[in-house]
């Protein structure tokens, strides 16, 4: 009788810790399997991902028999859960946000049934301002900020539920004694790309749109592999400082990477203040990317309109009527799409 309230006991604390935890475990439906507590410690201090603009995280584990991974979504305390865990050999995997659609604009995530394959990939786009997409300017969207670890293997043993047992009532012992998970540090997956242009007579333009090619399409989220599928990403430089009527735009956004190899053509479209179009500007941006890692992200620079480079040439708009100080607000995001 005894050996059967004991039982009674310990199911009913397992059911209010994990209902305590506020995690959406799932997958998880045999009530009768047995589970260790495992604390999960997440510091984001090098991914990249500002706390802050987050809204859940996901542990991921994967079984090494193949079975069904477990979802963890982890909501309010993004730094600190602990997660139930049956016994196994898993492999983790941690990242911002979560699989689904409406957290994310320009991802999609493919594999996700493996460790290996689980990849976050940038959406292709059939249109993004002025460019349509075709065999030679395959469209994708610029990639959120996102972040992920990984652990190859751990195991959740007998002795170690056991040992949980008697731990329950002291979480500085639990802790101590089942460390698995408890030292993530989440790496960014994606890449940035800062472009500025110079432009004399910047002020006869209202929007100043962009492509540049050679970007990669995604990345193995547990690997870190990016994946090599070559396409264009489209921009709007939307950040102006003036010099009378010249001055730069600007813009930064993300990628997941370029490929180092290839010949990265950036080209430049200006709709004038008359609403006319300008002559295309093309430049050669493998001559001209500046990379460096800021704020622990891989970030390329790239500075065009300058002519003082090779690859480079001055951006010279005709002289328009508008005066200059045209609000960045004005313009900021504005897409008119060409019929």
């Amino acid at each position: 009788m005894k050996s059967i309230k004991n039982k009674i006991i310990t199911s009913a604390v397992m059911i209010s810790v994990m209902l305590f935890t506020a995690c959406e475990l799932r997958v998880l439906e045999d009530d009768y399997v047995e589970y260790a507590l495992v604390p999960v410690n997440i510091d984001w201090s090098i991914s990249g991902v500002s706390v802050e603009e987050m809204h859940r995280a996901s542990v991921w584990l994967f079984p090494h028999n193949g079975g069904v991974p477990l979802e963890y979504r982890l909501e309010g305390d993004l730094l600190y859960r602990e997660i139930p865990v049956p016994v196994g050999v898993y492999s983790a995997l941690v990242f911002n946000e979560t699989i689904d659609e409406n957290d994310w604009n320009n991802i999609v995530f493919t594999g996700t049934d493996s460790y290996e394959t689980f990849a976050a990939h940038s959406i292709a786009q059939q249109e993004i301002g002025f460019y349509q997409r075709s065999a030679d300017l395959p469209l994708i969207g610029n990639p959120e900020a996102i972040a992920a670890w990984s652990l190859d293997r751990f195991e959740i043993t007998p002795e170690m539920i056991l040992r949980n047992r008697s731990l329950l009532k002291n979480k500085t012992a639990l802790t101590a004694n089942v460390p698995h998970l408890s030292a993530v540090k989440p790496l960014p997956r994606f890449e940035r790309v800062v472009v500025t242009a110079y432009v004399t007579n910047l002020a006869s333009s209202k929007q100043v749109t962009g492509t540049i090619d050679g970007m990669y399409s995604g990345v193995y989220m547990a690997s870190g592999k990016r994946i090599t599928d070559a396409s264009a990403q489209a921009f709007i430089l939307n950040g102006r400082v003036y010099d009378g009527n010249d001055g730069t735009t600007t813009r930064t956004f993300n990628i997941f990477g370029r490929e180092p190899q290839a010949k990265h053509k950036i080209s430049l479209d200006f709709l004038l203040t008359n609403n006319e179009l300008h002559p295309r500007e093309e430049f050669d941006a493998s001559k001209l990317f500046v990379t460096e890692t800021v704020a622990h992200v891989r970030t390329h620079t790239l500075r065009i309109g300058y002519g003082n480079l090779d690859g480079d040439h001055p951006i010279n708009l005709p002289k328009g009527d508008m005066d200059a100080g045209i609000s960045v607000d004005e313009w900021e995001e504005v897409i008119i799409p060409i019929k």
